[in-house]
């Protein structure tokens, strides 16, 4: 019996060690980090992206394979978490160029209704905002897509609230 224990508390530590180092290190986050869009993704914004680093909560360095940072992502989430839409937060991938100018912005996994966010993408209203800078961004004003209202208002909070975040 008692040997029996002992096994088993061996094997408990050994399976649980890369846990522990995992914790106790200096990891840094890449793109596996990256809650929902892949790498594959990111690069209809970066092209020529090769990896991502994490730099601060919900920012991510998009870098090229030498390493130069191309742009940066910014994911709304947390900062927007509860900004609803019709069914709840509609969480964004925002992509700057060198710049700080908007390259794209994109609706992440959501619960809204599949046919008001289809109005809201097909009515252009992500596009809105590309070729702004941050700075521009806060300041404009976008009306919503008749018909999708509130999945129209939770992006375009959502997106000023994460941008605020940047300022």
């Amino acid at each position: 019996m008692r040997k029996h224990f002992i096994h088993t508390l061996l094997a408990s530590l050994i399976l649980s060690a890369p846990l522990l180092f995992a914790q106790c290190s200096n990891y840094t986050p890449t793109e596996k980090d990256l809650p929902v869009e892949t790498l594959t993704e990111l690069q209809t914004a970066f092209p020529k992206a090769a990896y991502v680093e994490l730099t601060e909560t919900a920012t991510y360095a998009v870098k090229d394979n030498k390493g130069k940072v191309i742009g940066t992502v910014l994911l709304s989430s947390p900062f927007s978490d509860d900004i609803k839409g019709f069914n709840g937060p509609t969480p964004l991938q925002i992509a700057l160029d060198t710049k700080g100018k908007i390259i794209e912005v994109r609706v992440l996994d959501n619960d809204e209704t599949p046919g008001f966010l289809k109005k809201v993408i097909n009515a252009g209203f992500l596009e809105s905002w590309n070729g702004l800078t941050v700075e521009e961004a806060l300041n404009k004003e976008v009306d919503a897509v008749s018909g999708a209202t509130f999945s129209s208002n939770s992006i375009k909070n959502s997106l000023k609230t994460r941008l605020q975040a940047v300022k």
